[in-house]
């Protein structure tokens, strides 16, 4: 399934850490992240989506032989049930899981850079994000295909004292220890 994503398991062979993550539009608000936390310059860390609502079927086997792998997920309650044998599975493997205790990563994205990126589309009656809510619920608009705008809009200050602020910190760690000896 990976082959026909576009991916080839020697993408990791110079990697200091995988970052699996759900689909392409987290792939880059986490490459943007990654970026204000200076680790592009520190690391080499490979950002692979896994096809969202597939991710349960994929091989993880390949992942956690030589090199540091770590999964983000999202908290949406609609596939839960696909997210709890993901989990499964990365347990079995002993690969780490941080499952956001947001809806979405879409949940972390600041009111103000939503509202610069998307400008008269954001309703002004809108000063915060429910946590648990679908985004696109809650505006009335689709931010998804726009996060990386948005992300590049915000600050590290955006995401402190979130679970989301703990992940990068884990990368980081994790990252910093290279690859795990075979």
């Amino acid at each position: 399934m990976l082959t026909e994503l576009g991916y080839s398991i020697s993408d990791n062979l110079v990697s200091d850490l995988v970052v699996l993550c759900e689909g392409p539009t987290d792939k880059l608000v986490l490459e943007e992240f990654f970026q204000k936390k200076g680790f592009t310059e520190k690391f080499s860390i490979k950002v692979w989506p896994l096809g969202g609502d597939i991710m349960d079927q994929l091989d993880l086997s390949v992942f956690g032989i030589s090199y540091q792998v770590i999964a983000l997920i999202d908290g949406d309650p609609g596939s839960s049930k696909i997210r709890r044998r993901f989990i499964e599975k990365c347990n079995e493997l002993k690969l780490p899981v941080h499952q956001l205790r947001r809806y979405a990563l879409e949940n972390y994205l600041s009111i103000r850079a939503i509202g610069a990126v998307m400008g008269a589309q954001m309703p002004p009656n809108i000063t915060e994000l429910h946590p648990n809510k679908r985004v696109s619920d809650q505006l009335g608009f689709e931010v998804k295909k726009n996060g990386l705008r948005i992300a590049k809009e915000m600050t590290l200050e955006d995401i402190k004292g979130t679970d989301f602020e703990e992940f990068l910190v884990q990368v980081e760690k994790m990252a910093s220890q290279g690859r795990v000896s075979s």
